[in-house]
């Protein structure tokens, strides 16, 4: 397992299923079960480049939102 860099080496990452939460502007998108690497000491969150692609073509389409809040699930928004 990779050592995490952000604890130094204390942790390393395990693959778990993560909630992504990214303010924009006067909205907030909060994206559940969401793949990623998390340190088992720290709890830093590592995405894939896949994984980091797909959600920022979300919060792209969610930019421009007339509503405050949205919640999804990773799975439910095609890539």
């Amino acid at each position: 397992m990779k050592p995490c860099v952000m604890c130094k080496g204390r942790g390393h990452y395990e693959e778990k299923l993560t909630t992504f939460v990214l303010e924009l502007d006067e909205h907030i998108l909060i994206v559940k079960r969401v793949p990623a690497r998390v340190c088992t000491q720290c709890g830093e969150k590592a995405y894939s480049n896949e994984v980091a692609k797909r959600l920022e073509q979300i919060a792209n389409t969610f930019r421009d939102s007339s509503t405050e809040l949205t919640i999804m699930h990773y799975q439910d928004r095609a890539a």
